[in-house]
């Protein structure tokens, strides 16, 4: 499967993008409505996304940079037929080529360690991620 990986963050509609969250299972449709997609979109620094052959949206990265000292990644999301073919190591290296010069921090899941680790990406000490819900 041939995919298209870009860095115009005006070729991403915010309801596929929000259609891609949802369907992933992120959330529901009112976490991520268009609007707040579009939002979204357009106040990240960085935005990579990957298209099909047919054009479909098949991946999206989210990152906020100084573009000086540090780049963090908010999210890398894959539609399920596209993973595990290299498509994320593609979309981080494009993520980091758009940040060159920072360190970049990438939080994630138990589960998806060794894809950090394959990234490049290492563990930081004991420091643990705190959450607050500001809606």
């Amino acid at each position: 499967m041939a995919v298209t990986i870009s860095t115009d963050r005006k070729a991403v509609k915010p309801q596929e993008a929000a259609d891609l969250y949802v369907e992933l299972g992120w959330g529901t449709a009112k976490d991520y409505s268009a609007a707040r997609m579009r939002k979204s979109l357009a106040n990240c620094d960085i935005v990579v996304s990957a298209r099909n052959e047919d054009g479909e949206l098949v991946g999206l990265g989210r990152a906020l940079s100084d573009f000086a000292i540090d780049t963090k990644i908010l999210d890398l999301v894959i539609a399920p037929e596209y993973q595990r073919q290299g498509l994320g190591l593609r979309m981080m290296k494009k993520i980091a080529a758009c940040a060159k010069g920072t360190t970049a921090y990438f939080e994630t899941e138990r589960k998806n360690f060794a894809f950090a680790v394959r990234c490049g990406y290492k563990q930081r000490g004991t420091l643990r991620v705190f959450r607050k819900d500001l809606r």
